[in-house]
């Protein structure tokens, strides 16, 4: 990842210092020869005026390609181990070649200098930021904000999903000193860790989308995932507006702890809220199609209708949020309604794919948890198709003890739709099989076409499952798949779904 701005400009004397670094000049020229115009992580890219972090992961040292990166032509390094002479060799060449010296900044970890650099970076740029998490949602609302904001404003965004300890200071170091609005997102996987990125962002309104069944694993129960998703609230600065969701029980419950009214019976905060029956924007859906949503309500008490180019009612709430956040950043209701139409879906989120056979794909492989999923299959309930509908399902990941539960909750889900052929691809197939194959149903949705009312579906030769991806199994159903047909696609991010998609022959998809 690069971030190569000409307008972005830090001189290695204040980069050395905001990392809490020593800094060392190698080769030619002086102090104020040595200045960065962004950062990098990648040694696969041009590097050319930018300050290379060699972090740290599980698998991966970028120590080891600080000469990659020297010969990308890196302006500096920021690393925690001393240079070899070797490395040493490589730079006084590269300045010898470039006339400019090699910045080299030690520090003792290379991931908090990053996260301090962009600290140091957010706070010299007067653009307005906003922050978003949820278990659901985050990313659309993000990209949903960013196209409503961008008709009026000059806004940054994080690209994909850039959310984590290293994700969230790549976000804030993208932001461009003419920018007028920061969108960045901000996920977890454990209680603490949006605290910290809280802390960086310094947003002037946070948002949670809404509280669900995701990252188990790491806080152990909904109430867990509540509790660290509220950090967004807790860490804000005091002068922050909070946005609230109206429709989620969790976050009805943070904004009653954090926006509940002082002894003096006012809160002191802004806050803004949405919901579907009300709040500041409320809107609803009236009607869906394979391409669009069609939603009308209030924003701020003006009426509107639009038609979204996105998939699934679910959007509706991270609509509202986003249109929450074009309010707070000085939209007003009419320029929103008007915007509304720009909103589109990222990569793996709804994504309408088309294969050769004729049918067509639904790949939502960026994200999945129970919530998520059962949104998913509702929509596939209410989409009118042609032809069949198949489902091909991934792993749930990150639930821990819950998996087992939530797989089979999930099977049985899966069954009702309708769904002429389910396929199942993870650890939990069993589980998954289990709920699949159970005598008690939820909604009782009959044929493929979706006529309610009818008995379960329990065609068991319809299911297969597998423990990982088969390219057989893609194969095989490619040669099934006829015009007319819908294929859903969905689950985890780990689990690399886009790999059975192109099992299936897609004309218009694109790895990431």
């Amino acid at each position: 990842m690069s971030v190569l701005e000409s307008n972005w400009t830090l001189s290695a004397q204040e980069s050395a210092a905001a990392v809490d670094g020593k800094l060392e000049l190698i080769g030619g020229g002086g102090l104020t020869d040595s200045v960065f115009h962004g950062v990098g992580t990648d040694t696969r890219v041009d590097l050319s005026s930018l300050l290379f972090f060699a972090l740290v992961g599980d698998a991966h040292d970028a120590h080891r390609f600080l000469k990659d990166a020297i010969s990308k032509n890196a302006a500096g390094l920021v690393v925690h181990r001393a240079l070899t002479p070797e490395e040493v060799a490589a730079c006084e060449e590269q300045s010898r070649i470039s006339g400019m010296p090699v910045a080299i900044i030690l520090v003792k970890d290379t991931l908090l200098a990053l996260q301090q650099l962009s600290r140091h970076w957010r706070m010299k740029c007067p653009a307005m930021v906003l922050g978003i998490t949820g278990t659901n949602g985050k990313t659309s609302t993000k990209e949903f904000a960013a196209a409503i904001i961008s008709s009026r404003f000059k806004v940054q965004w994080s690209k994909g999903s850039f959310n984590n300890h290293w994700g969230v200071p790549i976000s804030l170091l993208s932001i461009r000193p003419n920018d007028e609005v920061a969108v960045i997102e901000m996920g977890m996987n454990h209680i603490g860790e949006l605290k910290t990125l809280s802390r960086l962002v310094e947003a002037n309104a946070v948002v949670c989308t809404m509280v669900g069944r995701g990252h188990l694993e790491g806080v152990g129960s909904v109430e867990g995932v509540a509790l660290a998703k509220s950090e967004i609230y807790s860490e804000a600065p005091r002068t922050a507006t909070f946005i609230f969701n109206l429709d989620n029980e969790h976050t009805v419950s943070m904004m009653s702890r954090f926006a509940a009214p002082s002894e003096e019976g006012r809160s002191g905060r802004r806050t803004v809220t949405f919901g579907a029956a009300a709040g500041d924007v409320s809107l609803r859906v009236t009607s869906m199609d394979a391409d669009s949503i069609h939603i009308e309500g209030e924003i701020r008490g003006v009426e509107g209708h639009a038609v979204i180019p996105v998939y699934g009612k679910h959007n509706v709430t991270n609509l509202m949020a986003a249109a929450s956040l074009a309010l707070v950043a000085g939209m007003s209701p009419q320029e929103i309604w008007k915007a509304l139409p720009l909103c589109r879906s990222a990569w793996g989120r709804n994504q309408w794919v088309h294969l050769k056979s004729g049918a067509r794909a639904m790949f939502d492989g960026y994200n999945a948890n129970p919530e998520s999923m059962q949104a998913a299959l509702e929509n596939a309930k209410l989409l009118s198709v042609d032809g069949r509908r198949v489902a091909v399902l991934g792993e749930m990941r990150e639930l821990g003890d819950f998996a087992a539960s939530a797989h089979e909750e999930l099977g049985r889900l899966a069954r009702d739709v309708g769904f002429a052929e389910v396929i199942f691809l993870g650890p939990s197939a069993g589980d998954f099989a289990r709920g699949f194959e159970s005598v008690d149903g939820g909604a009782k949705v009959g044929a493929p076409g979706g006529a309610s009312g009818g008995a379960p579906v329990r065609a068991k030769s319809l299911l297969k499952t597998m423990a990982s991806f088969d390219p057989a199994v893609a194969a095989d159903l490619k040669t099934r798949l006829v015009p007319g047909d819908f294929v859903l696609i969905k689950g985890s991010r780990g689990m690399s779904l886009e790999t059975f998609l192109k099992g299936l022959d897609p004309t218009d998809f694109k790895s990431k």
